[in-house]
């Protein structure tokens, strides 16, 4: 499945459709993000280290790397164990064609689709886990874009997701305010572990290093009673 043309979206996200914004993305941005949003106190290296403890994945599980970008999750998936299947699913081909070179030099071969994360083209609970780190900020409709994630995960299934939260300081919300102007959204905690939960996502835990949040959701098991 292919976008038969770029989306209308704001500044931000239609800056995601530029070859050179897909070729300077992962080296110069989201290497270095986390020591630069957090002023040292963490590093990709271990957000990646925590991704893999907390969602604890056993060998030949089916997982979505939603809104992939460059591809640097489902790398790290593949290279921590190659038996997975791991679907890369972004709406950028140039971030897509990207992350396909990055995973030919890294020896590891994702599955590779062009589609929009709000509407999934996958049946019904055939994952047992989505990631997602740093898209949450961009999603126009998080609510619709959850809904989706929890339908295609199986019963049991873990979310990961890594995003921005906002800022309750005075500078801090005048510059996310400024920020939001160009489509970058900044995310409550609380009122997203509420849209998930509404949806059958339940919160597990999460981890605030600053302003990043890395949180962990189960999707809810249907009562048998």
């Amino acid at each position: 499945m292919a976008l038969k043309s770029c989306p209308r979206v704001p500044p931000a996200q239609a800056s995601n459709f530029l070859p050179l914004t897909a070729a300077l993305y992962e080296p110069l941005w989201r290497k270095r993000s986390l020591s630069i949003i957090t002023l040292g106190e963490f590093t990709v290296e271990r957000e990646l280290e925590l991704m893999l403890e907390w969602l604890n994945l056993q060998p030949n599980q089916v997982v979505l790397d939603a809104a992939c970008s460059a591809g640097l999750y489902a790398r790290t998936l593949l290279k921590h164990d190659s038996s997975l299947s791991v679907h890369a699913v972004d709406f950028s081909l140039p971030f897509l064609k990207k992350a396909k070179n990055y995973a030919e030099r890294d020896n590891v071969s994702p599955i590779f689709l062009q589609a929009d994360v709000s509407n999934l083209p996958y049946k019904n609970q055939v994952f047992d886990a989505v990631v997602c780190g740093g898209s949450l900020n961009e999603f126009l409709d998080v609510p619709k874009v959850m809904r989706e994630f929890a339908r295609v995960l199986k019963p049991g299934g873990k979310m990961w997701q890594m995003y921005l939260k906002r800022s309750e300081e005075p500078v801090g919300k005048t510059f996310q305010g400024l920020l939001r102007l160009s489509g970058i959204r900044f995310i409550d905690p609380k009122m997203f572990e509420k849209q998930c939960n509404e949806v059958g996502l339940n919160f597990v835990k999460a981890q605030h290093r600053g302003r990043v949040v890395m949180a962990l959701f189960e999707k809810r098991v249907p009562s048998s009673e």
